[in-house]
Parts: C-alpha cells; sequence; structure tokens
C-alpha cells in the first residue's frame, strides 16, 4: 500500500483485520499530513447534493437527480456505522445552514433538501432534532444575534458528524497493526515494475537516503492527490489522468467566533463552513473551504492557502457575522488537495465526489476517497481483486466491521 491517509489506513484495516496476510503501507512523509489532515473535519452526506438533486429533478433531469440521491443515502449510512465503529471520535453536529441575501438558490430546494436529509437518517436509525427554519429578520436576530439578519434570508437547522481526521487516519493505523499489519512513515516509492509473477518495488527511506528492493504480490495506490504521480513511476499507470486537484484553504481563529455552527452561502454559490469546535477544552472557529484547481504540475506538498483564499474567506465570514475578530486570533492557516475523480472542465464545486479504483492485475490506484466513505470504498476494492489470479489467499467474507477504536473518551 502507498500512501498513509484516510484511504491508505482504511484499506489496509479491512485487508488485516479480514485475514488477508503479510499486508504493508509505505507512507513517505507522517501519517494524515497532507490531505487527511487538512480537512473539514467533518463526516458528511453531502447536504448540498440534495439541493442539487431536487434542482436536477425540477429539469427533469432525472438520472442525475438519482445518482445525487444515491450518493446521499449511501454516505449516511456510512456515517452511522463510523459513529458505531469509532465511538468517542466521531460526534452528531448540529449545523446551521444560512442562506445569503444576495444567493441566487432556491429557498424551497434548501429546505426539501434539508428534510430530505433528516428522513434518510431517521429512515437509517439516527434519530436528530427535526429540521427547522428560520425566515423572518425578528427570528433570526433572537436565535442567532451573532449573525448579520440584514444580509440573511434564512437559516436552516440540519446534522452532521465531526472528527479528528488526523486521529482517524491514526485509528485505522492502530487497528491495522493489531491485525498483523504494518505501517512504515518516512519511505517513499522510488519506482515499481509489474511482472508476471508479482510486483517488484524500489524504496527510499526519506531520512537515511538508503533504497532497498521488495516483491509484492499486489500494489495498492491510494495515494490521494499523489495517485498520477505514483502511478507514472511504473510500468502499470492508467493511459488516462484519474485525479483531478482541487485545493482548500482553512482558518482557524480561537476563542471561537460564533456560539453556532454554520454553513454559509456566498454570492458566487460557494458553500463555506464556519464550524466551532472543541479541543481540550478550548474552543475555536475553522472555517473553510475554498475550491481552487491545481494546474498540472503545480506542487502539492505541502499545500498552501494563498492570500486570494484567505481574503476571501475572511471576507465571507465579516459579511455574516460583523463583530468577529479575524485578525487578532489566527492560530492557523492551512490547505488540503481533494483528490477528485478526473472529469470535464466543470468548476470544481459541480465535480463529482464519488470514487473510483483503477487498474488491475496486480496494480490497484484508487481516487476521490473520502473521511465518510473510506470504509466502503476498502470493502469495495477488496472485491475487485482478483485474489486466485494474483496470487494472495483470499480475504473472510464479508466487510469488516469491528470497532475502529476501544471506546473510550471523546477526544
Amino acid at each position: 500500500m502507498i500512501g498513509g491517509g484516510i484511504a491508505g489506513a482504511g484499506i489496509l484495516r479491512e485487508l488485516a483485520s479480514r485475514g488477508v496476510p503479510d499486508c504493508f503501507l509505505f507512507e513517505k512523509a507522517d501519517f494524515a499530513s497532507a490531505t487527511s489532515g487538512a480537512s473539514s473535519k467533518l463526516i458528511h452526506a453531502g447536504i448540498r447534493y440534495l439541493e442539487q438533486s431536487w434542482e436536477r429533478l425540477k429539469d427533469f433531469q432525472i438520472g442525475a437527480a438519482w445518482r445525487d440521491f444515491k450518493f446521499v443515502v449511501a454516505a449516511s449510512r456510512e456515517r452511522k456505522i463510523l459513529s458505531r465503529l469509532a465511538p468517542g471520535l466521531i460526534q452528531s453536529k448540529e449545523i446551521h445552514f444560512v442562506l445569503g441575501a444576495g444567493d441566487g438558490r432556491s429557498a424551497s430546494a434548501v429546505w426539501v433538501g434539508t428534510w430530505l436529509y433528516y428522513l434518510i437518517q431517521l429512515a437509517q436509525g439516527q434519530i436528530h432534532r427535526l429540521p427547522r427554519a428560520f425566515y423572518r429578520s425578528a427570528s433570526i436576530r433572537r436565535w442567532f444575534p451573532e449573525l448579520d439578519a440584514a444580509n440573511v434570508r434564512a437559516v436552516y437547522t440540519f446534522y452532521d458528524g465531526e472528527t479528528d481526521d488526523a486521529r482517524l487516519v491514526i485509528e485505522n493505523l492502530q487497528s491495522a497493526h493489531d491485525a498483523g499489519a504494518e505501517a512504515l512513515n518516512y519511505v517513499e516509492l522510488v519506482a515499481y515494475e509489474r511482472r508476471e509473477d508479482g510486483v517488484r518495488l524500489e524504496l527510499r527511506d526519506a531520512e537515511s537516503g538508503e533504497t532497498a528492493s521488495v516483491e509484492a504480490r499486489v500494489l495498492i495506490n491510494a495515494a490521494g492527490p499523489f495517485v498520477d504521480e505514483v502511478a507514472a513511476r511504473g510500468n502499470a499507470a492508467p493511459a488516462e489522468r484519474t485525479v483531478d486537484r482541487v485545493a482548500g484553504a482553512h482558518i482557524d481563529v480561537y476563542p471561537a467566533l460564533t456560539r453556532h455552527s454554520y454553513y454559509v452561502t456566498a454570492s458566487d454559490q460557494r458553500l463555506v463552513f464556519v464550524l466551532r469546535r472543541e479541543e481540550d477544552g478550548l474552543s475555536y472557529t475553522r472555517i473553510g473551504t475554498t475550491e481552487r484547481p491545481l494546474a498540472s504540475g503545480e506542487a502539492t506538498s505541502p499545500a498552501v492557502a494563498t492570500e486570494g483564499e484567505i481574503a476571501y474567506l475572511k471576507s465571507l465570514v465579516r459579511s455574516f457575522f460583523p463583530s468577529a475578530n479575524l485578525e487578532a486570533g489566527v492560530t492557523r492557516i492551512d490547505a488540503g488537495v481533494r483528490p477528485l475523480r478526473a472529469q470535464s472542465d466543470k468548476n470544481p464545486f459541480e465535480k463529482t465526489r464519488e470514487h473510483d479504483i483503477v487498474g488491475g492485475r496486480r496494480v490497484y490506484h484508487v481516487v476521490g476517497v473520502k473521511l465518510t466513505d473510506h470504509r466502503r470504498v476498502a470493502a469495495e476494492l477488496l472485491s475487485r481483486i482478483n485474489w486466485a489470479a494474483d496470487g494472495v489467499p483470499a480475504p473472510r467474507p464479508g466487510e469488516d466491521e469491528r470497532p475502529i477504536r476501544k471506546p473510550g473518551p471523546t477526544y
């Protein structure tokens, strides 16, 4: 396995816990040091896709609307499973969807999407409070005094999940290790060669510079935004690009700017989270994210938030929270690169978040894995591998639903 983010960690855990022997993962830097450690830290099913589904349905785009709906249903199911498998690490979170005065979205579409989101969760046994809607300025001022009511058309309440993204990666790796797998960081794949009887890997110790060659029966490329780069180092690269890389910036502000968590809409149709988070007894606000496409060859490690992205986020927050002090309390600025499945030249916000598994015959490339669906993608990959042809003992049947970590206190 190549890649020590949530994709690689989740696949390693699924392999090891279902009895596949001799599983190794190599990461060129720290575990969860790239995309998986710089996310919005949400386990969410994508409420905006229900709004999108409703709009497509009104335009008689039945197939596209159904795909959006199925995506949300599957992601919501995964959120429920992860909440059970990682007790104390994934918590339910109340979020308020703020429809800005300058936003062209249909208020009815957002309200329908909020209710569909609730009903999907309810049908899956996820019990939350009923959705609520606030339209009048007086009620918005009463319930959300930190908002600039003059700049708000409506506020809708829904529930999602939140986590510590890097900790979720580490817990998956620890669970895999407990089942017999090994994960090594600061080891980089230099080259690989697919052969009839296996895959030859050349590895380099990032600290000492020493190299070593090893033989593997199967190579799984789960390097996130680096999937194409890793694939190109051997003779089993896909014929076409598999990843569209989209950078997203975040700002952390302490102390917390708001009493609640929000999903705010901008005049350019973007949606940005303004999340109140609690860590070690302290409250702070995490703001993000942006959608900046990266050109081919543009550096992704480390990803860096641009001045334009930071200014955009600050301006958007000020437009909804005029009393927010964004200058004195900025404690962290980070950026992650989302590895979206390669598509046409769509607006990044419109690109599908569905994953993809490319390749075969001992070398597999996994694209577009998210915090929420990493377990499902791992199970799908195991069902795609031709175990007999690749000379590997087949895993035990059934997805692994053992706890990712032992029950304990909330992080």
